[in-house]
């Protein structure tokens, strides 16, 4: 496996103007905090094109849309949008980039410098061969995942210096990571955000599906335990701890307490040193650490 960085314009505008459109519950309100006060006021034509955008946005798949491919995948992301969107809609998408460029330019002329050196830095970092050997035969495992060895494309995003995150929202080959604004020396970190991307792209589908079965297609629920279990892992699970040496987590996620978080990293440290696959006793033992109260 080797990864590939990259950054691109059209991608960064398009992740501020969907965020500050808090048009998907998993918006970053605090990246829109930061913007916001470094951008100073929005005029009410801004406002409204957020506003438009989020009508438009919302009609549309959550993940893995032609907004992605337009933004992420493509030179011309007009005219990919002008295949999928009515006229009318392309039309006001056109006005909304329009209308928020300015404002877009301001952050992108000091964040793509920052960009710049992370690209490098991960570059670098990440494609350690033995460190990426090391991680796959542990994957491979969990998860009973034979992966072709393959390139996979990270699409490098904004950040704030306190925030990093990341997605595998884009297509099969391509993750994104928001990191621009983060401390570098804090490189471990965002390696571990990008294993665990990993996991959603390419090792989690039997996983997932075996979820879906357990809670009877209740995604709702097999997406929390699926989030919790990677979480387990990396950044911040035993997979990040052990072998990129960061911090533990202290909460995997809201719905869960740092007690909880312990003896869920715990299971997964369990079935790590067996050399043991994720399993439906994995899934029952998660469950009653969740029902569990601490």
């Amino acid at each position: 496996m080797k990864f590939e960085f990259r950054i691109s314009k059209w991608a960064n505008f398009y992740y501020f103007v969907q965020n500050l459109s808090e048009w998907h519950f998993s918006n970053r309100k605090d990246y829109n905090i930061f913007w916001r006060e470094k951008l100073k006021s929005f005029s009410k034509d801004e406002e409204s094109v957020l506003e438009k955008f989020k009508e438009i946005r919302f009609k549309y798949p959550k993940t893995k849309s032609c907004f992605e491919r337009a933004f992420f995948l493509s030179e011309s992301p007009f005219e990919e949008l002008n295949k999928c969107l009515s006229e009318r809609e392309y039309l006001t998408m056109k006005e909304i980039f329009n209308v928020l460029e300015d404002k877009f330019d301001a952050l992108y002329k000091e964040d793509e410098v920052l960009l710049k050196k992370w690209k490098d830095a991960l570059s670098e970092e990440s494609n350690d061969k033995n460190l990426i050997i090391k991680i796959l035969s542990i994957l491979k495992i969990l998860y009973k995942s034979n992966i072709d060895t393959q390139e996979v494309s990270v699409t490098l995003l904004f950040s704030t210096p306190e925030h990093i995150g990341g997605g595998a929202n884009i297509d099969r080959n391509m993750i994104s990571l928001e990191v621009s604004r983060y401390p570098i020396e804090n490189i471990n970190q965002a390696i571990g955000i990008i294993w665990h991307e990993i996991i959603h792209l390419m090792f989690q589908e039997r996983y997932f599906s075996l979820l879906l079965d357990y809670f009877k297609e209740d995604e709702q629920v097999a997406d929390l335990v699926n989030e919790l279990t990677a979480g387990s892992l990396f950044p911040n699970g035993i997979l990040g701890i052990r072998i990129l040496k960061n911090k533990p987590s202290t909460q995997l996620l809201p719905q869960v307490t740092k007690g909880q978080t312990i003896m869920i990293i715990n299971l997964a440290k369990e079935y790590v040193e067996k050399g043991s696959q994720l399993d439906r006793n994995f899934i029952n033992r998660l469950i009653d650490i969740i029902k569990e109260k601490n």
